[in-house]
């Protein structure tokens, strides 16, 4: 599978809209819509949940793309991941900021069985997990901080030796899918200032995304991470401007 269909087959899937009109750039991952919802939760704590409920976003994403495109491996493994160590690492603060147990649709998301119950499972997962992004009321400084921490995370995946066995390098694609997309979130924000750092940024991503290897691989990827370790420098850069 090209990569270009890689990047194609996540768009459909997860009806994805195009980036900014710019020939060669990347389907960005759907934007999550920000309620109106006063959050309790304080600055760190929320940057941890914002954080981690972007990890489970990028492994269902991944799951999903893995089961429809059969990558040489099983959706179920990155769902099972989600529910069984991204999800209890904040379950706790969730519950504290009132969010519903996500628990149950994870569950139902790695019990389901064929292609139209695997995508309704992932469609009422997707939903809950933005819903609690959103009963988060980030702000935009709090929004941008996490894709820096998201970017940081997805850099970690990559091994320094140049490179990455297949499954992490799977993980950080699909982890920087979904830092890109709340790049496109804040190049909405109203703070003019902010939403233009953001376009900016959000074309960097696309150079990157656009020149890493196919998600889908055989054997270990040669990457080098001073790809997206580049990439983290710029994104604290403009994180401390803002």
């Amino acid at each position: 599978m090209k990569h270009a269909l890689a990047l194609a087959t996540l768009a459909a899937v997860l009806t994805l809209t195009p980036a900014t009109a710019q020939t060669l750039r990347p389907l960005a991952p759907a934007v999550p819509q920000v309620l109106p919802v006063e959050g309790e939760v304080a600055s760190p704590e929320k940057l941890r949940l914002l954080v981690g409920l972007a990890e489970i976003r990028a492994d269902l994403q991944l799951g999903l793309l893995v089961a429809q495109e059969g990558m040489g491996a099983s959706g179920g493994s990155a769902f099972s991941h989600a529910r069984e160590t991204l999800l209890p690492g904040i379950a706790e603060g969730l519950a504290a900021a009132e969010v519903p147990d996500l628990a149950p649709l994870l569950e139902a998301l790695e019990a389901a069985k064929g292609a139209v119950a695997v995508k309704a499972a992932y469609t009422e997962a997707e939903a809950a997990l933005l819903r609690a992004r959103s009963t988060l009321a980030p702000s935009a400084e709090e929004v941008l901080q996490s894709v820096v921490e998201i970017t940081r995370g997805a850099a970690g995946k990559i091994d320094a030796s140049g490179t990455t066995a297949v499954r992490d390098y799977q993980v950080a694609w699909a982890r920087l899918m979904v830092a890109r997309g709340e790049l496109d979130l804040l190049a909405r924000d109203q703070d003019r200032a902010i939403a233009k750092l953001a376009g900016e940024k959000a074309v960097a991503f696309d150079d990157v995304i656009l020149f890493m290897p196919d998600p889908e691989q055989p054997a270990p990827v040669a990457i080098d991470p001073a790809l997206i370790l580049d990439l983290v420098a710029k994104l604290e850069a403009i994180a401390k401007a803002v």
